[in-house]
């Protein structure tokens, strides 16, 4: 995996789950990430590069918060025959 596809694949995973940057930020650092909200959301948007220790620490606080989410809606199905 490369840097940009890393950094493709957090973004996409915070905003299918609704994350912001202000909240993922704010576990970041609590499991001891130094990156300012600035470098981070300027990361998230693929504007500042990170090195593989920091870019792995927003993945793990990124994938702690998305497991955290309560499960969504699905639809349901149909067993037996169709009563249309």
């Amino acid at each position: 995996m490369t840097a940009h596809t890393q950094q493709h694949s957090t973004w996409l995973a915070a905003h299918k789950a609704e994350v912001t940057a202000e909240d993922l930020w704010l576990h970041y650092y609590s499991v001891c990430g130094n990156l300012t909200l600035f470098e981070l959301d300027a990361y998230l948007h693929g504007m500042y590069a990170l090195p593989q220790g920091e870019r792995n620490l927003v993945a793990l606080a990124l994938n702690e918060l998305i497991d955290d989410l309560p499960p969504r809606p699905k639809a349901e199905f149909v067993h037996g025959p169709a009563l249309d």
